[in-house]
């Protein structure tokens, strides 16, 4: 005898193929529909004797009913299959109307069926008071369906809209893509979202790696463990400052408690002009694998070339300097004459320099992607991760860049971190930093050599700024620069290279101990780091030669000299303690907001707004930490004495915050996650006095 499954579904669910979930005595679809579940057998027992009792009256009229009664029906099977009612009309069934068929049908299966002819979610039967005879059930069927038919129950199938948002209204074909491809091709990449994830996240995609707390109503956890969870953040992340706001004011404010929640569940991959696994796996790229489509690609910009390659040199590239402009100028001549002549390497780097000038251009132009899903498409096919040349270590760091300036957004900068490490590995495959054999070094071109250095430079430059921001422990050391025995003699032209040169070792030094979790640094070594800093600053405002290279270099020194005073500056007796920590925090973040301001008022067809977004959390860090300390009623602003630096009232601090909150508010509809953090600056701004009298 075959194995016969056993039914655990009530029989109104088996018998509409609906999913049950086994509640007893009712199960939940039962219960709503308001009908009686086979699951009950006290009812089913009741059902039964009532039904025993009018038998008689039944069978005079014209529906036959048989009964089995309770006796000759055992315990089990009254659970499995209540009394049974079946009706047959004693004319011929071939003159019975549909309405007559299915209340047949649903009186051979208890009395369950629905009163609509949708197919979709069928429901039960509604028994009219006093009609409890099969003969009144059907007059009264007959007199819902033909006299008020407006009043039929009609339930529709609950079906999540799989599509997203603005095809759903549009009413067109979504291909479910984040964002999807009609967004992305109508630019409005950062407004498709979906709706079929509803509940505590409001409709939002739940973030992939923000904690799962026990207890979803603790405040102190949400407090100490809110952002993208990566338990190796060291304190130079931000994260620091949001723990001491939070220990500084109410948890329970409630838009600080809306806006830590949006922190986890903003959706921030809807926001991202290039792929968040960007330059590896794309699908976009696939399209470009042919060297003829690329090809077709550069010729169809080709009248604007020249401009997007301007754009690039005179915006990007004065502030992380990766191409020998001169050689690169000749090479595209070359190009020109001859496309199929360049390696994959060269037409990678290429692509990305289009792309990134195309991008700065305007406001986030379709064309700028594909030039660097095509550069993606060149570089897969060369073998980068074991044999690198110099070009390909190039388009790997213009490619950094690209994730920096074009994806606004927190996800963006951890995914920097992840492709600079394959960037320094790589580099040091190829020999980058390792320029201490000498025969080699007599083998290689002077300039050559110099323009190693340079990229290794840029390469440790980026890798440093991208860890501090992050609170990631950087992956090269300070001895990595003691391979340079001589001062390079690049000159004035290059002065930022000779900044770099000279700061990077120290401020290796501070990272490195300060995102230890083995030893804090002493305060005297930190006085002692803040001298050569403070000495760094004011040597590259002498030497650098344009406007944005000291900003850029300014934001970076200072954003350094925050972090070494942080944890002196936050203790509880910091001002009494270490006031040149505590000064020169709200000193250093101060100056911050002002390059802030700086960089996003300057006039629209300069785009410095993209020179910034790589410093886009280092000025949310220095806006946190002057919120700090005016928060601080311990420490009257207007008593400072300063250390060797001017603080201003408290007045002027509280216009800066807001003009810079202001700043945040025009950014906020460019990315998920700028619309956190204006929502996060906006609570507490609300928290801190809204004059100076106010303390």
């Amino acid at each position: 005898m075959p194995h016969m499954r056993e039914v655990k579904t009530c029989d109104r669910c088996r018998h509409f193929k609906r999913r049950c979930d086994l509640i007893k005595p009712s199960c939940s679809r039962c219960l709503q529909a308001g009908v009686r579940c086979s699951f009950d057998v006290a009812a089913a027992t009741a059902a039964a004797a009532a039904a025993a009792s009018s038998s008689v009256a039944v069978a005079s009229s014209t529906i036959t009913v048989p009964i089995t009664t309770p006796a000759s029906v055992s315990p089990s099977a009254s659970m499995s299959a209540p009394a049974s009612i079946s009706a047959t009309a004693p004319s011929s069934n071939a003159g019975s109307s549909p309405l007559q068929d299915d209340l047949n049908a649903s009186l051979s299966n208890g009395g369950l069926i629905s009163p609509t002819t949708s197919t979709d979610s069928p429901e039960p039967l509604v028994l009219l008071p006093g009609s409890a005879e099969p003969g009144a059930v059907l007059d009264s069927v007959q007199g819902l369906s033909a006299a008020v038919p407006g009043q039929r129950i009609i339930r529709k199938r609950k079906r999540n809209c799989l599509s997203c948002l603005r095809c759903h209204r549009l009413k067109v074909k979504c291909d479910k893509e984040l964002p999807c491809g009609r967004c992305k091709s109508s630019g409005n990449g950062r407004e498709c979202y979906y709706s079929y994830n509803k509940g505590p996240n409001g409709g939002k995609f739940p973030c992939p790696t923000a904690p799962v707390t026990a207890s979803g109503d603790d405040s102190k956890a949400t407090i100490a463990t809110w952002h993208v969870q990566h338990k190796v953040r060291g304190s130079s992340h931000w994260r620091d400052l949001m723990t001491k706001i939070g220990a500084m004011s109410s948890i329970e404010s409630p838009s600080l408690a809306a806006a830590l929640e949006d922190v986890a569940t903003n959706a921030c991959l809807a926001n991202f002009t290039l792929p968040g696994n960007f330059p590896f796996g794309t699908p976009g790229a696939t399209k470009y694998f042919a060297r003829d489509a690329v090809t077709r690609l550069i010729d169809g910009e080709r009248a604007n070339c020249r401009t997007y390659m301007n754009q690039y040199i005179n915006l990007l590239d004065c502030v992380n300097p990766i191409l020998d402009v001169d050689q690169f100028n000749r090479e595209v001549e070359q190009y020109w004459h001859d496309p199929n002549a360049v390696s994959l390497c060269w037409l990678s780097q290429f692509l990305m320099v289009l792309g990134l000038g195309c991008f700065a251009s305007v406001e986030e132009p379709h064309q700028a992607t594909e030039l660097m899903m095509a550069s993606e498409a060149c570089l897969m096919q060369t073998p980068f991760m074991f044999r690198p040349t110099l070009l390909a270590l190039k388009a790997l760091t213009l490619m950094v860049v690209a994730k920096q300036v074009c994806n606004a957004t927190c996800w963006s900068v951890d995914s920097c971190w992840s492709l600079l490490g394959l960037l320094v590995r790589t580099a040091f495959i190829y020999g980058l930093p390792q320029d201490r054999i000498e025969a080699e070094d007599e083998i290689l071109d002077i300039k050559e050599r110099d323009a190693r250095r340079k990229l290794w430079l840029t390469i440790l430059y980026l890798d440093i700024k991208v860890s501090m921001c992050t609170g990631m422990p950087p992956l090269t050391r300070p001895d990595e620069l003691g391979s340079l025995k001589t001062m390079p003699e690049w000159g004035q032209p290059d002065s930022l290279q000779m900044v770099l040169y000279q700061s990077l070792p120290t401020v290796l030094t501070i990272l490195g101990q300060l995102n230890s979790k083995k030893d804090q640094i002493s305060y005297p070594d930190v006085l002692r780091y803040n001298t050569q800093i403070r000495e760094l600053m004011a040597h590259a405002q002498r030497v650098c030669s344009g406007q944005l290279q000291r900003i850029t270099v300014d934001i970076f020194l200072r954003r350094c000299l925050m972090v070494l005073h942080r944890p002196f500056a936050l203790h509880t007796e910091g001002p009494n303690m270490f006031p040149e920590s505590y000064w020169g925090s709200l000193e250093c973040s101060l100056a911050l907001l002002i390059h802030y301001r700086e960089l996003w008022s300057g006039e629209e067809h300069q785009r410095l707004d993209l020179v910034g977004r790589a410093f886009v959390l280092d000025f949310f860090s220095a806006a946190l930490t002057a919120c700090v300390h005016v928060l601080r009623k311990e420490a009257p602003l207007a008593n400072a004495t300063s250390m060797g630096c001017q603080i201003p009232p408290r007045q002027i601090i509280l216009d800066t915050l807001r003009s810079c909150v202001d700043i945040w508010s025009g950014e906020q509809e460019k990315s998920v996650c700028y619309r956190t953090g204006y929502n996060l600056l906006l609570a507490i701004l609300t928290l801190l006095p809204q004059s100076s009298s106010s303390q």
